[in-house]
């Protein structure tokens, strides 16, 4: 018998599903300027050509990438840049907990994927001190007074009076009081930033600087709340950008996105400390929605787990159907993306026989594998990758170690193992489809 309070999340996701269907018919006047992702020529061909592969040829597990043929949509994408008719980037996005908020795994396949298919750019980055952040790539410094964080809910429940306006991470940024301001030293080089940001009713103004140099004064004021954002010009190359509010309103901050002319892969680590599936559920859905689609993917990956397996209160099918769920919003947010459900990595405990894994996180994998099903998503086993079971407990044994000593967080060191084992699956998987399809349309 299924309990009763997954019934309900179940009817909860079923509800949402419904919810965001009927959104995409009927786009709310409130969410301005939207930019839904249209699926390429490449991607409609790559598709056609995939139906005359066999299952046995095209969806064969590559390494401990299971269901490669779900991610059609990206290879053709990837292929535009192979072939060099790419007429936009390859957008990779990565929501997750502290794994991703890191950036040290993602910061590596971020570069083996552009040295692979070219680099479009360091892409979204969060402003100011959101939380404590380990490690971005492509930002040396970043600080800041006046602005504090507004965040999706770790428990999964929005509290009265949020609004839920997040911004793409879960992490929003906003000032109130004059004088307010966000610096951040970027060393990643860019010739265009966008600024996102929140139109709202009585909305204030900022002012953005690059390198001490005013390029823009931006008023937030809307007739209703809207996601919205600036984009300007600079000379290539690293800058330090400085956002100042000027006091006459709130102002609300969802981060800046780092663009080049050269077309390539960008690879946005869209994380939050603590977080869960349900975290980013807790968003306004319209709003998430759009900003998916500001964020134009082509691959989405949701990198959840870890926690769902250290509580005593998420059951395996309540973090299933929240992984669905996400899914869901990603189909209509961003549609024609692919996209893959990375399973978390392996989490040990002390007992009195030694170091062992959660027995909860093989449920939260198993759970995991069944949502990637259910959603048509790829999934990936990132605890497989490492090796087996209780493998956190040896790869923080070994010298230099892989992992910490907490059994929950890798080092440096172990999150660039994971990101060079799923880049080069996915690489091998991508290889082997342009193959198929080639043999298909002969």
């Amino acid at each position: 018998m299924v309990p009763s309070r997954t019934r309900r999340n179940l009817a909860l996701v079923a509800f949402t599903g419904l919810a965001l269907a009927a959104l995409a018919v009927d786009r709310e006047s409130g969410i301005a300027n939207a930019a839904p992702r249209v699926p390429s020529s490449a991607e409609t061909a790559g598709t056609q050509a995939l139906k005359h592969i066999t299952k046995k040829a095209s969806d064969v597990t590559v390494g401990h990438l299971e269901h490669p043929a779900r991610l059609v949509s990206v290879f053709a994408r990837l292929q535009e840049l192979d072939g060099h008719v790419a007429k936009s980037d390859v957008r990779i996005v990565q929501l997750g907990d502290s794994h991703t908020a890191s950036d040290y795994g993602t910061s590596v396949a971020r570069v083996r994927l552009a040295t692979r298919f070219g680099d479009g750019g360091r892409g979204f980055l969060p402003l100011g001190q959101p939380y404590r952040r380990l490690f971005q790539a492509g930002e040396s410094v970043t600080r800041g007074v006046g602005f504090e964080p507004l965040k999706a809910s770790l428990q999964g429940v929005r509290t009265a009076g949020d609004d839920g306006f997040y911004g793409p991470s879960g992490v929003a940024m906003e000032a109130r009081a004059p004088g307010s301001s966000m610096t951040s030293e970027l060393t990643a080089s860019a010739e265009h930033y966008e600024i996102a940001y929140l139109g709202q009713p009585n909305g204030g103004s900022f002012e953005v600087f690059v390198d001490g140099k005013s390029m823009a004064r931006i008023s937030t004021a809307k007739a209703a709340r809207a996601s919205a954002s600036q984009r300007f010009d600079a000379t290539h190359g690293p800058h330090t950008l400085d956002v100042r509010a000027t006091g006459d309103g709130p102002v609300r901050i969802f981060g800046v996105r780092l663009d080049d002319d050269a077309l390539g892969v960008t690879f946005d680590s869209l994380g939050m400390n603590g977080a869960k599936a349900t975290t980013l559920l807790t968003s306004d859905e319209a709003h998430f929605r759009d900003q998916l689609g500001r964020l134009a993917p082509s691959l989405v990956i949701l990198a959840y787990g870890t926690n769902e397996a250290g509580d005593s209160t998420t059951t395996p099918d309540e973090h299933a159907a929240a992984m669905v769920a996400m899914a869901e919003h990603v189909k209509i947010g961003a549609p024609g993306a692919s996209c893959i459900m990375l399973g978390p990595p392996d989490r040990d405990g002390r007992t009195a026989t030694g170091i062992h894994s959660l027995p909860k996180l093989t449920e939260i994998i198993a759970a995991q594998r069944r949502a990637a099903d259910d959603a048509g998503c790829a999934f990936y086993d990132q605890q497989a990758a490492m090796g087996a079971p209780d493998s956190i407990g040896r790869w923080a044994s070994e010298s230099p170690p892989r992992a910490r000593r907490d059994l929950v967080h890798l080092t440096r060191a172990g999150y660039a193992t994971l990101a060079e084992a799923l880049v080069s699956d996915v690489v091998k998987a991508y290889e082997g489809w342009k193959r198929d399809a080639a043999i298909a349309t002969r």
